[in-house]
């Protein structure tokens, strides 16, 4: 059980690193985390990451829950 999950969560930490770096750029340059330049909400402009977003953030998860069940059976 304890190789499966080890198995299992290098596989998360290895698309997890993959989908991060093949998402698109939001950043607006230096100007863009000082706070300059206009802002439609709190913390800038709200936009949907998309499906390859959302698909990040259940890797991510399920690699925090992989971690986190390891660390128990340890």
């Amino acid at each position: 059980m304890v190789g499966f999950l080890t198995a299992l969560l290098f596989i998360f930490a290895l698309s997890l690193i993959i989908l991060v770096l093949i998402q698109p750029d939001r950043s607006r340059g230096m100007s863009g985390n000082m706070g300059m330049g206009a802002s439609n909400t709190v913390f800038g402009v709200s936009q949907d990451g998309g499906p390859l977003a959302k698909v990040t953030e259940v890797v991510a998860a399920l690699f925090i829950v992989t971690a986190l069940l390891l660390y128990l059976l340890k």
